[in-house]
């Protein structure tokens, strides 16, 4: 049965993330990139020139090593042979009388007890939520929106490949807005696109900065928007063609929240003497603008994982001390980072 919903999207991988991967898996780093990158199914590898970013994003040494992967293929490479089960979707978990098990219970009604639980359920984790209720996000004062689109290979030939060239990210600055489009996936007949459109919020009279909206409320596009759009002016291609409003108006359009998350290292600790532990960006999120949080899982799975076969369970707590600082120096590095990418340039006199 296939993952739901499907993560149809690019992902940056840097060598220092997926590297250690290519020794669990067996696999080359050629074959590798040809399984998971975004243009694997015409022979490419993912390429990212960074001479198409507004700011060098790429923090691995090799810059030339990190590239663009589908996330779902990359998913699916990584469950082969895997009993994976779906339609179990967590609702909450709860601790038995005694603290010694933990009780999952699923949206389906089933439930389970268990010894050992590790969340890795994401920004909105519903372990997280369950266990340490308290913690909150850190809204960052920023505006960011994000589409998909899927255009034909000849359309994608004449207006987009000119401009990206060799890269799969492109990228747009208007004094602090800045317009990214980036490839999903490329094939022969056609290609998936995605673009972003963020600025930092203006204030609270915003009506673009929503800080506190419902997740619900990611699919409620103010008209301001679309009014802001259009005076974006006669822009180059193939940002003329994506960005513009009477199009946007007719296709799905994400509102996203530029947020982190950093849970206290003696609260991971409490739960983890309990069974109960964490990874991911379900205690130490990053922004989607500026961070490289699929990165920093992916570590953390790798770790993680060495850790439990070297040490057990019991090796967990010392694993958390070692990792902490550099996942509160990531979240702290995301936000700087946003800043950064979205600051206004300054004149030389």
């Amino acid at each position: 049965m296939p993952s739901s919903p499907r993560h149809s999207y690019a992902i940056t991988l840097h060598q220092s993330t997926y590297q250690p991967l290519l020794a669990a898996l067996d696999m080359d780093e050629w074959t590798f990139k040809r399984r998971v990158a975004v243009d694997g199914a015409i022979g490419g590898s993912g390429i990212i020139n960074s001479k198409s970013l507004i700011q060098q994003g790429i923090s691995d040494s090799s810059q030339s090593s990190s590239f663009r992967a589908h996330r779902e293929k990359l998913e699916r490479l990584l469950r082969e042979g895997l009993d994976v089960q779906w339609e179990h979707a967590l609702e909450k978990v709860e601790e038995t009388p005694n603290n010694n098990h933990v009780v999952l219970y699923f949206q389906n009604g089933q439930n389970l007890t268990s010894d050992y639980v590790i969340g890795i359920d994401g920004p909105h984790s519903n372990t997280r939520k369950s266990l340490i209720p308290a913690t909150e996000f850190t809204i960052l004062p920023f505006v960011a929106f994000n589409g998909k689109r899927r255009v034909t290979r000849a359309l994608f030939d004449g207006l987009y490949a000119p401009a990206m060239k060799d890269s799969n990210v492109i990228e747009l600055k208007l004094r602090d807005a800045v317009l990214n489009i980036s490839i999903n996936e490329n094939t022969a007949d056609q290609v998936s696109v995605s673009w972003i459109y963020s600025r930092p919020s203006r204030g609270s009279s915003d009506p673009l900065h929503k800080p506190n909206r419902p997740v619900s409320g990611a699919t409620e596009i103010p008209t301001e928007f679309y009014d802001e759009i259009s005076k974006l002016g006669n822009l180059e291609q193939p940002f003329k063609e994506i960005f513009d409003s009477e199009k946007l108006k007719l296709e799905r359009v994400l509102h996203w929240l530029m947020r982190t998350v950093l849970v206290s290292l003696p609260e991971l600790q409490e739960l983890g003497k309990k069974g109960v532990f964490f990874m991911g960006d379900s205690v130490h999120a990053e922004p989607i603008i500026g961070g490289h949080g699929a990165n920093a899982a992916i570590r953390d799975g790798v770790g993680l994982a060495k850790c439990i076969s070297q040490d057990g369970p019991a090796g967990i707590l010392k694993w958390y001390e070692t990792q902490y600082g550099v996942w509160k120096q990531g979240v702290e590095s995301s936000e700087r980072k946003i800043s950064e990418i979205h600051s206004e340039p300054t004149s030389v006199l």
